[in-house]
């Protein structure tokens, strides 16, 4: 390679305008797609619990067997993606010829950790069940703005676990979002045809979040240990899900009970299929979004599609409001997006601080 190779050749002008335009046509698209699909999420999930069907009146309750389809089909599409080769997995580091071969530990069959798979598919399933069976106690709205309520969990479980000391600004966030909830979940004389909140549904709901912050962890640590792709590990998670729900759809009967509920109601099943799909979907647009752009806007676009299916369903489906509830919405999404940002900016220092250290040491 020449010298004359190696220095910077003139541009035409129309190239970079070009690629920014596909860039930001990618985002739009990738941003249109994760609205999109659990917006539509949302929409069907309530439709499923709240739809009264048949001339009995009856209601869908089968929440194992609507998880079992969705993580069946969140495991054919991780499935379908590795093999069309559009997401390629990192290139593993090259093993040392010299180190002798070591057999698999306990529970990892040709490669892959089944039993870790297996643990991290038992407590992700617990956080979906709590989560799906509190709609039986409570509104979608309801549900919708408690899942974006982490904070509070993780926060109480640091004080008293690991003494953790928490800023001004986190408490002040954690006493916003705990407001508008309690704001949004009371109802008054004037909704009293408003759908109840019982007791039940915020256990289950906190249950939810509890979990939530069990599988983080976990699958953290089956990532560093055994450094799955993405799409990897939504497939044998899912696929683990699967066998975990079948066993208890068999052991309770809940299994032979969802299947007569379809078989009286099929058109139950066209939402319970579009609901599981759109999740799929909606998982690789928010994959594609953090690989090619940054996570401050999976944030954003994530935390802002919450509130649109939280008012969408709010209208869509009747819920009454009152100037109250409206404040404590606000109250919420406020706290939640004022976390965001602050975490992003402490993310974006510390990343700026790294070569400022590094080149402090060098000189000494």
């Amino acid at each position: 390679m020449t010298v004359a190779s190696l220095s910077p050749q003139p541009t035409p002008t129309y190239g970079r305008p070009r690629r920014a335009l596909r860039q930001e046509w990618q985002l739009v698209i990738c941003a249109l797609g994760i609205y999109a699909c659990y917006m539509r999420y949302g929409l069907l999930q309530e439709r499923i619990y709240s739809r009264e069907y048949g001339a009995h009146s009856e209601k869908f309750t089968y929440s194992s067997f609507l998880v079992a389809v969705q993580t069946f089909t969140n495991a054919a599409v991780a499935f379908l993606v590795m093999c069309s080769g559009l997401f390629p997995a990192p290139p593993k580091a090259p093993k040392n010829i010299d180190e002798p071969n070591k057999p698999n530990s306990f529970g990892v069959i040709r490669g892959v950790p089944l039993f870790d798979y297996a643990f991290v598919a038992l407590s992700y399933l617990s956080a979906m069940l709590f989560s799906f069976t509190a709609l039986n106690h409570m509104s979608y709205p309801m549900q919708a703005l408690g899942k974006s309520c982490k904070m509070i969990p993780v926060m109480l479980m640091g004080i008293v676990i690991r003494r953790h000391k928490y800023s001004l600004r986190e408490y002040l966030c954690v006493a916003f979002i705990s407001i508008g909830v309690a704001m949004f979940s009371w109802n008054s004389n004037k909704a009293a045809h408003a759908a109840p909140t019982s007791p039940l549904g915020f256990m289950l709901l906190f249950a939810s979040l509890f979990m939530d912050g069990v599988t983080g962890p976990l699958q953290e640590r089956l990532v560093a240990r055994h450094k799955p792709s993405t799409h990897q590990l939504m497939f044998w998670q899912n696929i683990s899900s699967v066998a975990w729900l079948l066993i208890g759809l068999l052991v309770t009967g809940e299994g032979v009970r969802a299947l007569a509920f379809v078989l009286r109601h099929p058109h139950v099943m066209v939402d319970i299929m579009q609901f599981s799909l759109v999740s799929a979907v909606g998982q690789n647009f928010i994959f594609y979004t953090v690989r090619n752009f940054n996570a401050l806007l999976v944030t954003t676009i994530t935390t802002t599609r919450k509130m649109f299916t939280v008012l969408l369903s709010i209208f869509i489906f009747n819920h009454p409001m009152e100037p109250r509830k409206w404040l404590g919405l606000v109250l919420v999404f406020a706290a939640i997006s004022w976390e965001a940002a602050a975490k992003q900016r402490a993310k974006r220092l510390k990343a700026e601080k790294q070569p400022q250290e590094k080149a402090f040491k060098k000189d000494q």
